[in-house]
């Protein structure tokens, strides 16, 4: 599999299982258990597993070059720009709520109504916007790095 489809891959399989233990987490757990009184320290937590997805990706993608980068950049990005949000939902088989007030903090939400809560339209569309931006990039970069590689072998002396 070529350095491209890993990050890809690799993208979607870290955004589902932070997800998943988002779910298992804070759902089973913390809910079911009303710990909310311990909302900070499970975010430091929860914060601490992103970064450590984010930095095995980038170890493991280290031999793909740039791609590492864009790995470690989208991760974060749509994480906390509502696909990860999205997917809570979705692999709970539970829609998503109408109002997210606590998501109202979130700088990577930003598509919102000026002082009003994050609604589920606006987590969407916010959702769709990182993902449409890093997979744009994705697009993109492949091409350049095809056009690249295509005028290397123009050049190579025959």
């Amino acid at each position: 599999m070529s350095a491209r489809r890993r990050v890809l891959v690799a993208l979607f399989v870290a955004l589902g299982f932070y997800a998943l233990s988002d779910i298992l987490l804070w759902q089973r757990i913390f809910e079911a258990n009303s710990l909310s009184m311990f909302d900070a320290q499970y975010q430091t937590g929860h914060v601490a597993i992103l970064i450590g997805l984010i930095g095995t990706g980038a170890v493991l993608l280290w031999d793909a070059g740039a791609w590492a980068l864009w790995f470690g950049g989208a991760l974060y990005t749509t994480a906390f720009g509502g696909v990860a949000d999205v997917l809570y939902y979705w692999l709970d088989g539970r829609s998503v709520p109408a109002v997210l007030p606590w998501l109202d903090r979130s700088r990577l939400v930003f598509i919102r109504p000026l002082g009003g809560d994050v609604t589920s339209v606006e987590l969407l569309a916010s959702a769709a916007f990182w993902l449409g931006l890093w997979l744009a990039a994705w697009v993109v970069l492949g091409q350049a790095r095809r056009a690249n590689d295509a005028a290397e072998v123009g050049r190579a002396p025959g």
